[in-house]
């Protein structure tokens, strides 16, 4: 074999990608090994190798971290890679080649990349959570401004050169009606970006067909999140999605039944300090913060009168693609009351209290 690939990132991801590759690729190439840090010896009975003993290969990026993928492509490009490809995890499509099917070719992503970002397509949900970090039980029941909140992508977009991930979530995503505008407007604004609508599945089985083809058209995949009522009808939800060939992931009901109760009152708290939004960039009515439940925070105020910190949260149109960068790399005052607090998923009364998302020790 003289020019083969190489898998960077010997993990779960990395474990797919062989399985997958040893299934459809050219019988004339092969894999060479695989570039880990955390590993020696072998994996998936290929050689662990360096990272700059193989440049000559392919170099196919197998993490699903969006920030890993961006470090490992600055890496990578300043060994002097020149084929590099991300196994995105989920088929794109069914040519039966490896990389048509399930890379994309990061060529184009230039030089100043966001690992990734969210937005609301609607700020309340139906299944109301406890614990949820986006408060979206304590919204109302209104629509946003879709041309407004397009409008952010559009900047967001502006201050990249390209945004690996891009989530379509809420709240629920497909409560809005103008959920196809989201859809076909984000992907002509992102078209090579991997967009997600992250969703519990619960309107899935009954989506009109309107809107299954613009998901299939725009190549859009759908991120489930099972838990108890979802898992019930989920295999309503993979059918469709199947029939209409969605591409689709599904984050298990096993992952989904422990909720962790994000907020304490106070900063010194007994709980341990734990982050579970790190890197979810969050856009929403023309801000960007770090997180969501520092987007939110405000909402979380004035709905119980507290007075948790709400610095970090900037005009979008303010910060270049730089400073939004660093911004999300760096700590807040919010960030000394996340705690570790495992709750077991439930939902919100029809009143949502203060302690569903917090404690006030």
């Amino acid at each position: 074999m003289d020019i083969g690939y190489v898998f960077w990132g010997a993990g779960s991801q990395g474990a797919l990608a062989a399985d997958v590759f040893e299934a459809c690729h050219s019988k004339d190439e092969g894999i060479y090994g695989y570039i880990d840090n955390h590993r020696t010896g072998a994996f998936k009975g290929y050689g662990i190798v360096s990272c700059d003993s193989c440049t000559a290969h392919k170099l196919v990026i197998t993490v699903d971290n969006s920030q890993l993928i961006t470090d490992i492509l600055s890496k990578a490009r300043n060994i002097g890679y020149e084929y590099i490809y991300w196994f995105t995890g989920v088929r794109n499509k069914e040519t039966g080649n490896f990389l048509d099917d399930y890379c994309v070719d990061c060529s184009g992503w230039g030089s100043l990349i966001l690992p990734q970002a969210e937005i609301h397509v609607v700020d309340y949900c139906n299944l109301n959570c406890r614990g949820c970090t986006h408060f979206s039980p304590i919204f109302e029941k209104v629509l946003p401004d879709t041309a407004g909140r397009l409008k952010d992508i559009e900047i967001l977009k502006s201050k990249f050169s390209h945004i690996v991930k891009f989530f379509l979530l809420g709240g629920e995503p497909f409560l809005n009606p103008d959920i196809n505008t989201y859809i076909t407007e984000t992907r002509r604004l992102l078209p090579d970006t991997m967009i997600q609508i992250v969703t519990n599945g619960l309107l899935i089985p009954k989506l009109d067909a309107g809107i299954l083809k613009t998901l299939h058209d725009n190549d859009i995949v759908v991120s489930i999140s099972e838990y108890l009522p979802t898992h019930k009808i989920i295999n309503q939800i993979i059918r469709k999605l199947e029939e209409n060939s969605i591409r689709y992931i599904i984050r298990s009901f096993d992952s989904k039944m422990v909720f962790n109760k994000p907020l304490s009152l106070a900063a010194d708290s007994k709980y341990e300090k734990k982050c579970i939004s790190n890197g979810c960039v969050n856009i929403w009515n023309g801000k960007i913060a770090r997180c969501p439940t520092l987007m939110y925070i405000e909402r979380f105020n004035k709905v119980f009168g507290t007075r948790l910190p709400d610095i970090g949260i900037y005009d979008l149109n303010e910060l270049d693609g730089e400073r939004i960068l660093e911004i999300i790399s760096e700590t807040v005052p919010l960030c000394g009351h996340c705690v570790s607090n495992d709750i077991e998923w439930g939902r919100c009364g029809t009143t949502p209290e203060l302690e569903d998302f917090a404690e006030r020790d």
